[in-house]
């Protein structure tokens, strides 16, 4: 039985992926499960044996693009022991994504907010999910604000509200980051991220004697 299980695993991940780069590059209204089915080169039929509707294949994908995402921030702060350093790569991840987003990537953004933010939306119907897509940056966040109180680098005071200190970095790098993709750019990002996070570290900081 394992066997099937990784086999079904695998297949979804595929069409999730295969799904990401259609509806990146063509948009979500312009791609079909066929279109979807032959790149992933199956049959459509066996779409539906993964997805009930075309609506759970761009969640999927989504999530996919997150994880993908998560998964390149790991393997940045891997062999960094600085907290102050993790939490600089976090905000330089952001800055990277931003800063040098490309043609599909502002469009798949573009979805994302039109899926959230519209009544009928696909994100939107499906509020629920939202908790679930920030939870992994979240975890990071609040993993590296809680090492950095067990180092001592980090006040031990923040210890109850790591949670809430990762919500609003978050919240504040795709903000600023956002903001800067719809206004043209007008502002120097790098510039906006780093005095933010100067502040955020002398707010949370142990202050040296």
């Amino acid at each position: 039985m394992a066997p099937r299980h990784v086999n079904r695993e695998a297949k979804t991940e595929n069409i999730a992926r295969t799904a990401l780069v259609l509806f990146s590059e063509k948009g979500y209204r312009a791609t079909s499960v066929g279109q979807i089915a032959r790149a992933a080169g199956i049959g459509k039929g066996t779409v539906y044996d993964y997805f009930q509707t075309k609506e759970d294949i761009f969640v999927a994908a989504v999530m996919e693009w997150l994880g993908q995402f998560e998964s390149r921030l790991t393997a940045r702060l891997d062999g960094l022991e600085d907290p102050i350093e993790r939490l600089k790569a976090i905000a330089q991840m952001h800055m990277d994504l931003y800063g040098g987003i490309d043609r599909n990537t502002m469009h798949l953004f573009l979805q994302i907010l039109q899926q959230s933010l519209t009544e009928k939306g696909i994100i939107a119907k499906r509020r629920y999910l939202v908790p679930e897509m920030a939870a992994s940056a979240t975890r990071t966040v609040a993993g590296v604000l809680l090492d950095g109180v067990a180092k001592g680098v980090f006040r031990p005071e923040i210890a109850a509200s790591v949670e809430t200190i990762a919500i609003n970095l978050h919240a504040f790098l795709d903000g600023i980051g956002l903001h800067s993709i719809v206004s043209g750019k007008y502002f120097d990002l790098k510039e906006q991220i780093d005095h933010y996070m100067d502040n955020l570290i002398q707010s949370i900081i142990v202050p040296s004697n």
